[in-house]
């Protein structure tokens, strides 16, 4: 793909945007840097970074980060066997120490990276921290200086691997020829110097070393796909990873292999665009899994909005534990006093359910899109607000909770506010301890929204193994492995078709943050109940067929989101349609 394609599409796996104010001086430096630059990270591997806690005594332990030689340390006690460290401003730790292991989270600035840290001989607990969340990153390394003629200049930054799922970064200074910028999700912090013909960068976190790079002006446009790599049809059993999912053959699931090898015909002719992952299960078992575009099984995937029917699980867990009573509870009694007064005199806002916040139907004017106005708390507006639960509460109502359905992130927002006021220690272990560890799920990503709490509009990284976990717990009725993990109750509920999404083109009926469809194939109306997430991240359940179907893809800007429902009728549910 040309870079001027590319710029088009602006896929959000390799682009961050660098907005900088400063002053004429600057400005005038910067008109020479003009144009498109890249270079060689010198040690990519160094955005893995080794991490380890050792016991000193009766609860006395450190916690190290070392990298390039060079290492940080803290010491830390335990309060019921969970920490809390502060490394920097932008870097903090907490954990649980279980047996034998270390759950934990690294949360830097917007970002919380969850590690499982094996005990070793000598009371200590080591593992690594992909900051970056690619094995073997590809080196390749661009920058497209843009708008220097104002006072607003443009950085658009690139990683030659289209794995890694982009920075969001700003802040840049620009000093004499040194210039400084973070980047706002994993933290990185980046400094170097503008030469004549060359921009040198070095990456750190928290004062470690990271990687350097030196960027020369480009002579050629870039090819920052890697190529239209032609990925032959695997019809092999998957491998099992000893990942606690079962795996078995398409053969003996029954499953027609003939409509999967004309799928990958498909993606290889690009066809079917930015196909990262296709995976299917029949009868709780694995039975096909493929990976395209340089992807592969390790990478964790942004999930967008397909993390919003997790934050429905969240939300069913607290009620399990008797954290919450019922979905009739209102809104109101769950926040801080300083936010009540937004209802005063209004009985709609008063009325504000959890149960009308799951279906969509809160009656906020926070609606995210299909309409031809802007709505006062669309998720575009409230996360560019300074406070986030302030925007979004004082939005004026429009109907009455539980009558219409708009689909909008500020709802499970709010879910995720309630939430944490009745879980008694950080939610993001609360999460952990008791979905995603039952699951055997670890080494994945939460973004946080301003106040450092999971994100329930949208925004985790999973690898799509772990999400097909998820997705089965589900059409198993909430077990997995003989537990019970979510009550039956609360998965038949999330599963019922309470409103339609009038915002909606296809009009979708909608449960407990999960979107009802059907498909017609060979005849027959085939129903699914499906995650969904932008840019085209599914997971699909499938009850007539007992099958599980996730699909990760990179549609986020060519308006192709679509596209793994096309895969599913035209391609995976005439697999078992005989």
């Amino acid at each position: 793909m040309l870079l001027s394609t590319y710029l088009k599409n602006r896929l959000p796996a390799l682009l961050f945007l660098l907005l900088i104010s400063y002053g004429c001086m600057a400005q005038a430096g910067m008109k020479p840097y003009e144009g498109h630059w890249e270079g060689l990270l010198n040690h990519p591997e160094n955005f893995s970074i080794n991490v380890s806690v050792k016991k000193l005594g009766a609860n006395a332990y450190t916690f190290q980060l070392s990298s390039a030689g060079k290492s940080i340390q803290k010491r830390f006690g335990l309060s019921a066997n969970k920490f809390d460290i502060k490394i920097d401003s932008n870097l903090a730790v907490k954990g649980i120490i279980g047996e034998g292991q270390i759950r934990l989270f690294i949360r830097s600035v917007q970002w919380s990276y969850h590690l499982v840290l094996k005990q070793q001989p000598g009371n200590t607990y080591t593992g690594r921290w992909n900051i970056l969340f690619v094995p073997n990153l590809k080196p390749q390394f661009y920058i497209d200086v843009e708008n220097t003629d104002s006072t607003k200049y443009e950085a658009y930054i690139f990683l030659g691997d289209p794995r890694f799922s982009g920075f969001a970064s700003g802040g840049l200074t620009l000093t004499s020829d040194n210039i400084h910028f973070r980047d706002y999700r994993t933290g990185l912090k980046f400094s170097g110097r503008i030469l004549k013909d060359a921009i040198n960068l070095q990456a750190s976190i928290a004062g470690l070393p990271i990687a350097a790079v030196s960027l020369r002006r480009s002579v050629n446009d870039w090819e920052l796909t890697g190529g239209n790599l032609k990925i032959p049809f695997d019809g092999k059993t998957p491998v099992d990873m000893h990942d606690a999912l079962p795996v078995n053959s398409l053969k003996a699931a029954g499953l027609d292999e003939r409509y999967l090898k004309l799928m990958v015909d498909s993606i290889n002719a690009n066809k079917i665009t930015n196909t990262h992952s296709v995976l299917i299960s029949r009868n709780g078992k694995l039975v096909y899994e493929q990976y395209f575009n340089g992807y592969d099984e390790a990478t964790v995937h942004d999930l967008r909005s397909a993390s919003k029917s997790i934050s429905s699980a969240i939300v069913g867990i607290a009620m399990d534990k008797g954290l919450l009573k019922d979905t009739a509870q209102k809104l109101f009694g769950f926040l801080p006093a300083k936010y009540k007064h937004a209802a005063d005199g209004d009985a709609r806002k008063q009325a504000i359910s959890i149960g009308s916040l799951l279906t969509m139907s809160s009656g906020l004017d926070a609606i995210d899109f299909g309409i031809d106005r802007k709505s006062a708390a669309s998720e575009d507006e409230y996360q560019n607000s300074a406070d986030w639960l302030k925007t979004v509460v004082e939005a004026p109502m429009i109907n009455y909770p539980g009558t219409h359905a708009n689909y909008s992130s500020a709802n499970p927002y709010l879910l995720g506010v309630i939430v944490d006021t009745v879980v008694k220690y950080p939610l993001d272990l609360f999460i952990d301890q008791n979905l995603f560890e039952p699951l055997g799920i670890s080494n994945y990503i939460v973004f946080d929204d301003p106040l450092n709490r999971p994100y329930f509009g949208g925004g985790m990284l999973l690898r799509p193994r772990d999400l097909l976990k998820f997705g089965l717990l589900y059409a198993n009725g909430g077990k997995w492995q003989n537990r019970q993990i979510i009550s039956k109750n609360w998965v038949d509920a999330s599963f019922k078709k309470y409103l339609v999404l009038e915002n909606h083109n296809e009009k979708n009926e909608y449960g407990f943050l999960w979107w009802h469809y059907h498909y017609n194939v060979n005849g027959q109306t085939i129903n699914t109940i499906e995650a969904r997430g932008a840019g085209g991240q599914y997971i699909f359940i499938v009850p007539q067929y007992h099958m599980v179907v996730v699909i990760t893809s990179g549609n986020f800007r060519n308006r192709r989101v679509w596209q793994p429902e096309k895969i599913m009728e035209n391609y995976i549910l005439k697999t078992a349609g005989k």
